[in-house]
């Protein structure tokens, strides 16, 4: 959810958090063609050293928020399109937080579900809700992926039956299994939920390789160069 390189702080995003310096713009790439599909939109940090705790505590409303002041500050840029955003759980939870992003304008998004533990950890009629909602999205064009999925995971999501486009799979999850049968036993655990796959952290044409050879479609990784907005 975060990136490190510091560039000047657009005004919208420096009302949201004096911490939040700039938007990073990470590719999403088909891994046979190498064409860019799309790209992922990143916080930059001023202090990167606990950018975890940063993002952990706040509030749904908070996380529209920045959500609407990035998409702000993109609409008018070559590269306010196929965007793939993060989103915390508790905005589908959360009534008016879910209202606020149902009535975002523009090009539909690519909406990354980013604590999937706390799914799991919900009572069932909230889950339920949570999947109503989901699907609500849905039927407005955005597509929904599970964010940082590894081979526990997975397979607690078989039967929830999300309607889901796509599943990212975590990068430290591929950078233990990359060498090894049990990636390709991954991929083919998430194309069950979904009809897309997308592995993170491909760093070298060896990474692209094995995960291509795992059968995912698509690769994020420091292999392709990101680039920082308003600076490019």
């Amino acid at each position: 959810m975060t990136a490190q390189n510091p560039i000047d702080t657009p005004p919208r995003l420096q009302y949201i958090s004096q911490d939040i310096v700039g938007i990073k713009l990470e590719p999403i790439v088909a891994l046979s063609s190498m064409r860019q599909v799309g790209v992922e939109v990143l916080s930059v940090l001023s202090d990167t050293r606990h950018s975890e705790d940063f993002f952990c505590d706040r509030s749904a409303d908070w996380s529209i928020a920045l959500l609407e002041a990035q998409l702000a500050a993109l609409k008018n840029t070559p590269h306010g399109h196929n965007l793939f955003i993060n989103l915390p759980i508790t905005v589908l939870t959360e009534p008016a937080s879910f209202q606020r992003l149902i009535r975002l304008a523009g090009v539909p998004l690519n909406i990354e579900i980013v604590d999937l533990a706390s799914f799991l950890a919900l009572p069932v009629a909230q889950k339920q809700h949570v999947v109503q909602n989901l699907q609500q999205l849905s039927r407005q064009g955005n597509a929904i992926w599970l964010d940082d999925v590894d081979d526990v995971l997975v397979q607690s999501f078989l039967s929830c039956r999300l309607p889901l486009s796509g599943v990212k799979i975590d990068k430290e999850a591929f950078w233990r299994l990359r060498d090894t049968p049990a990636l390709k036993q991954l991929v083919s655990l998430c194309f069950q939920l979904a009809g897309k796959v997308l592995i993170e952290g491909i760093e070298t044409e060896r990474d692209r390789t094995w995960a291509l050879q795992a059968g995912a479609g698509l690769g994020q990784g420091y292999y392709w160069p990101s680039w920082t907005w308003p600076e490019d």
